[in-house]
């Protein structure tokens, strides 16, 4: 034997204090009883919190507990009636005869303070039990015959249970306590373990530690904990700032929204999995799929297969170009054998590869270690779990099922009814058609107009799938070329906002029918409608659109198109490309946010998307009546002298009759018309070359400028050619280049862009006499009228030596007021 010296041996640094007693407050147990005898009500303020258990003293729970059964008959627990019950259970000797009851009633005079008491009591009492708990673990740990696995267990069971329960519950949250606490365990089991053998047997060592339950009867719980899932109550306010303002996020526009679920349904050898690797090519290369727009340069897409072969899989893959070297091959990733027990795995995807949408073929396939039948209500469970995973991640999940023969949803109704959108592929069922044409037919959805059907062709050369017509729409109606035209557009400028009446000037068609087509487009999910264009003001149209480097989390916020980029359409199987143009100033540029666009040249623009058109050829086709205030450029005949000239410093005025169109042969102006007032492109052989008129024209001088950002101050009054108004500023923001301001004549408060404001001249007066500094001699004449809209500025009828004349736009600097 060998002797181990004292001072060798390691002594624990706690000892047993044997000469304290354990948390208690006698006094506030008395007080309680006391409360209780001398009001017969006050015992209901404290019986579903306080238990017999909690108090210290053996004789107060007789007590305690001879209230509560009078309590539960209807009996008052005066102290006549306490008296008699104990002695009726012979514990009034016990507890310490009547002379203890009287004690208690005469110790107090009110019932006041019953709640305070109470908790002081129930608290000491969960002081004793982490104590003797504390005690057990102590025990355990001396035991070396436990093996330290079921010793750990075990001290986590036990620390749990001190610290997570409620202090003082009813019976009602203590039933709440215990039942999250297992649902919380029943998610860690479905959604942390990935083997099925191991998930099934956590499972059964629940059950076994929950007497009378069986893994059915957990299973069933946990459905239903699934299907009622109930968020706090919020106000409209508090909904708006958690989602925000921004309209209905899609992968394919009008087809697969973001973060959600849909189903893909058909009956077998339809094409269902083709249609889908279809559109995961477009997501994957950031490309358009048959006009319904993609909206994003390219995103990373998961396949989870079970029906198909690997080998199969491939090959189709392949022959629809995910080949080797390619973009989409490079953002595609794929995983075989998954089933809904692996949900862990489907979370480690989602955080590892980061994917925009994660296609399942087949639901009948990843459900095959299911419980249930597929008619069983129970069998949808995968389906509300992967809502969940969509709403967590903001991952898109298509699930590919099959059709029953009245071609509904196979099986229980409850997995069509838990997903957001159902899409539905059949053959044509026209006797005339051709094999290959199938009906792709929106069933169900939260995002957009349904039901609506659509005839695609299936391409066997590559795996694709045209887009034939929509049925029911008149083939060759001019609102499909004018819904193509509005959808290209607002991609070339996409996260820009629009109003109907503009892109009818841009796409030269009536307000009428831009308007129509751009509700239709919307409520189609091909366009986003600005939620929060409806509170007074235009309703604005844009596509949003992110760039590849751009953040999946809130890409609008970090997107970086500029209105100089613009997106070429040879047709819509080619991706979308950027093209830069030409660097615009700083105020023309775009920070990736969907906003109210800013002003842009007509030509310009014209001429940016005809890159084969002359200035002569565009020219003449932009509309008569134009009412936005956009400046051109005029061309002159004389090839000679032919030069670019903005024409809003050289517009003449006349009074007449109706305009005429555009130039004739003699040379006549080009008119146009402004309401109820002319515009005449004016000639340079009209006025002298040393005009200040032309001076401007040639950029001698200053034309009107938008304002600077600290020239803006809240209060000031300014000009908005968008809203054609006025508008005071009562609000600006630090970090947006906008403003909340108030039209003139309008109650209501609006958001600006503060690039779309200008100041109002106000240093004339119509009928004021000027002249035109350093032209006091060739340039006389009167105030005709004052504009702040841009271009605008101070129009002038004066004589020269063509006659009586209207000149402008002038700034107020170039102006002289004549004195008298």
């Amino acid at each position: 034997m060998v002797v181990v010296p004292y001072t060798y041996t390691e002594e624990p640094n706690f000892k047993p204090d044997n000469n304290r007693l354990p948390p208690c407050n006698i006094e506030a147990e008395e007080g309680i009883l006391g409360g209780i005898l001398l009001d017969p009500n006050a015992i209901y303020r404290i019986k579903d919190r306080l238990k017999p258990e909690h108090f210290y003293i053996g004789a107060h729970k007789d007590i305690y507990q001879a209230c509560l059964r009078l309590c539960k008959k209807g009996q008052p627990t005066d102290l006549l009636h306490v008296t008699s019950w104990l002695s009726d259970q012979e514990l009034l000797i016990r507890i310490g005869g009547r002379n203890k009851l009287a004690a208690l009633f005469d110790r107090v005079v009110s019932a006041v303070n019953i709640d305070s008491l109470a908790f002081l009591v129930i608290e000491n009492a969960w002081r004793r039990e982490a104590i003797r708990k504390a005690n057990e673990l102590e025990q355990l740990a001396y035991d070396t015959q436990t093996e330290w696995a079921e010793v750990s267990v075990a001290f986590e069971n036990k620390i749990k249970t001190i610290f997570s329960a409620p202090v003082a519950p009813t019976k009602e949250e203590n039933q709440l306590w215990h039942y999250n606490q297992l649902i919380s365990e029943l998610e860690n089991i479905y959604l942390k373990t990935s083997n099925p053998g191991l998930k099934l047997y956590k499972l059964q060592e629940l059950a076994n530690a929950s007497p009378g339950r069986r893994v059915k009867d957990l299973e069933d719980l946990y459905m239903k904990s699934l299907c009622a899932t109930v968020e706090p109550r919020k106000t409209l306010d508090e909904l708006e700032e958690e989602v925000g303002t921004q309209g209905r996020k899609w992968l394919l526009g009008g087809i697969l929204p973001q973060a959600t679920t849909a189903l893909v349904i058909a009956d077998g050898g339809i094409g269902k999995t083709k249609f889908l690797y279809d559109l995961l090519h477009c997501i994957a290369e950031g490309k358009n799929w048959n006009g319904f727009p993609a909206t994003a340069d390219s995103r990373r897409v998961l396949i989870y297969q079970g029906d198909e072969s690997k080998h199969d899989m491939l090959q189709a893959l392949n022959k629809r170009g995910f080949k080797p070297g390619t973009q989409v091959r490079n953002k595609t990733g794929v995983r075989f054998g998954w089933n809904t027990d692996a949900m862990p795995t489907l979370y480690e995807d989602a955080a590892e590869f980061k994917p925009a949408i994660v296609m399942i073929d087949s639901l009948t396939f990843v459900s095959r270690y299911s419980l249930y039948d597929e008619n069983r209500t129970e069998y949808s469970r995968p389906v509300l779990e992967l809502n969940k995973f969509a709403a967590e991640t903001g991952i898109t999940v298509v699930i590919v099922h099959h059709t029953n023969k009245n071609g509904g949803s196979r099986g229980t109704t409850a997995v069509r009814n838990a997903v957001s959108e159902v899409i539905k592929l059949e053959k044509d069922p026209n006797p005339s058609a051709n094999p290959q044409e199938k009906i792709l037919t929106i069933e169900k959805s939260r995002s957009r107009r349904f039901p609506a059907s659509y005839r695609l062709f299936f391409n066997e050369e590559d795996f694709s799938f045209s887009l034939l017509e929509e049925v029911g729409q008149e083939l060759g109606s001019s609102d499909l070329t004018t819904k193509d035209q509005i959808v290209k557009f607002l991609q070339e400028h996409a996260n820009v906002k629009y109003q109907a009446e503009e892109i009818a000037h841009y796409l030269k068609t009536t307000p009428g029918n831009a308007r129509r087509c751009l509700g239709q487009l919307a409520r189609d999910g091909l366009v986003i409608l600005d939620e929060r264009s409806f509170s007074g003001t235009a309703k604005l149209y844009y596509i949003a659109r992110e760039s590849e480097n751009c953040s999946t989390e809130n890409p609008l916020q970090t997107a970086t198109v500029t209105l100089s980029q613009r997106i070429t359409f040879e047709n819509d199987s080619n991706p979308c490309q950027s093209e830069v143009i030409r660097e615009l100033p700083e105020m023309y540029k775009n920070d990736g946010s969907p906003h109210d666009h800013l002003r842009i040249t007509l030509t310009d623009h014209l001429l940016n998307n005809s890159a084969s058109h002359t200035e002569q050829e565009v020219l003449p086709n932009c509309n008569e009546g134009d009412h936005l205030s956009m400046p051109e450029i005029a061309v002159f005949p004389n090839s000679e002298s032919e030069k670019k000239i903005d024409v809003q410093t050289i517009d003449r005025i006349t009074f007449g009759g109706n305009a005429e169109a555009a130039s004739n042969s003699e040379g006549d102006p080009v008119r146009r018309s402004q309401g109820d007032r002319e515009v005449i492109q004016g000639d340079r052989d009209r006025l002298d070359d040393n005009s200040p008129v032309l001076q401007a024209a040639s950029g001698e001088v200053n034309s009107l400028s938008p304002l600077k950002r600290t020239d803006f101050e809240e209060g000031g009054i300014y000009w908005s050619p968008r809203l054609n108004n006025k508008v005071k500023i009562v609000k600006l923001f630090k970090t947006l280049p906008e403003a909340e301001v108030y039209q003139a004549g309008d109650i209501h408060k609006i958001r600006v862009m503060l690039s779309e404001l200008y100041p109002l001249l106000t240093e004339f007066k119509v009928d004021d006499e000027v002249t035109v500094i350093g032209e006091h001699k060739k340039f006389l004449g009167r105030v005709f009228t004052i504009s702040g809209v841009h271009p605008g500025g101070i129009w002038i009828q004066g004589k020269t030596r063509t006659g009586n004349d209207c000149y402008g736009p002038f700034q107020p600097s170039q102006l002289q007021k004549l004195s008298g």
